[in-house]
């Protein structure tokens, strides 16, 4: 740094004129010259920091500039294989999807055909039902007389049944009256 020239002897005949006593002005004068003395900037030290702080920001900035290009080098590679793992992914979930369309698509053929075989049975069933029905030979008066037989047998077991629950409590009570009754 240059060195910085500081006139004391004008700085107390000032200092005296604006009221202060001598003593006081020249003791003011010294710390104030000591203090600055040496820390005292220039023009041309002011000039060089210029210089110096320029520089610094023009190598902060070309560092910032290749910071910021290796981040969007990064930025680029990382959203590269992001994109790669998602079409992965898209690519195993649709072939999963198919798979699964493939098999309840085999399911539903499956039950498909069952659900027709079993519908044909029956239809096959009620065809020769309605067949026997209409036959010449099965509709005699036998036929019809057995018939109506088989259902009077399963009437008569019901009624029986039902005379049974009545019957049985109405005896036990009629015994339980006789016993009581003196006679």
């Amino acid at each position: 740094m240059a060195t910085f020239v500081f006139d004391t002897h004008r700085a107390v005949k000032d200092l005296a004129a604006a009221g202060f006593p001598e003593a006081q002005a020249e003791a003011l004068v010294e710390i104030v010259g000591a203090a600055v003395g040496e820390n005292a900037a220039t023009k041309s030290d002011l000039d060089a920091m210029e210089r110096r702080t320029t520089a610094q920001f023009v190598a902060h900035n070309r560092q910032m500039t290749a910071h910021k290009a290796a981040h969007e080098r990064r930025m680029a590679a990382y959203k590269a294989a992001h994109n790669r793992r998602m079409a992965a992914q898209f690519v195993a979930h649709n072939r999963q999807m198919t798979a699964h369309k493939a098999a309840h698509e085999r399911r539903m053929a499956a039950y498909k055909a069952a659900h027709n075989r079993r519908m044909a049975a029956q239809f096959a069933a009620h065809k020769r039902q309605m067949a026997a029905l209409e036959a010449p030979e099965q509709l005699t008066d036998d036929w019809w007389i057995q018939r109506m037989e088989a259902r009077f047998d399963a009437f008569e077991r019901r009624i029986t049944i039902k005379f049974a629950a009545i019957l049985l409590p109405t005896l036990a009570l009629f015994y339980a009256a006789m016993r009581f009754i003196p006679g």
